[in-house]
């Protein structure tokens, strides 16, 4: 067996294992805070919410999903969001939504920066048929300015193109 194979065969191995503990597979009003906790570790960040916690797993840095579990004061999961879909991703409009807006809807980001004098925060996504990276960025009053999505160079092995 060779090198690729090695890796391929313990790569879905992993994934056979994992399976009990995707986040999918939490069932809302079912769940409890103490089995979420068991089944994917603690949370990347916990919020207050309305009639409870917002439990975000952040899968990165090169990680292409979130997570957004919220939980009552009872202790039991009440949703579970995927928050990287493509639909949540366009509902930020610029000049309108704030830093606030976007960690809500989209969670920790992967990395932040600057570019051209502006904050940018990123994540990778998945939007079929290929992964990207969305990047948003934000003005001087803290506003979202725009956004954008980027190849992913990681598919690639790095090679960002011409």
């Amino acid at each position: 067996m060779n090198f690729v194979s090695h890796v391929l065969s313990g790569a879905c191995a992993a994934l056979i294992l994992a399976g009990c503990a995707m986040p999918e597979r939490i069932v809302p009003n079912q769940t409890s805070a103490e089995v979420l906790q068991q089944k994917l570790g603690p949370p990347t960040t916990k919020r207050p919410v309305a009639g409870g916690e917002a439990w975000d797993y952040v899968y990165g840095p090169e990680g292409i999903q979130t997570w957004r579990f919220n939980v009552n004061t009872q202790g039991m999961v009440t949703s579970v969001t995927p928050l990287l879909t493509e639909e949540r991703l366009r509902r930020l409009v610029p000049g309108q939504s704030t830093e606030q807006d976007v960690l809500e809807l989209l969670g920790k980001p992967r990395d932040t920066g600057r570019v051209g004098g502006e904050m940018t925060w990123e994540w990778r996504v998945d939007l079929q048929p290929q992964l990207g990276v969305y990047v948003v960025r934000f003005g001087d009053n803290g506003r979202v300015s725009g956004y954008n999505i980027l190849p992913d160079t990681l598919i690639d092995g790095g090679n960002p193109g011409p």
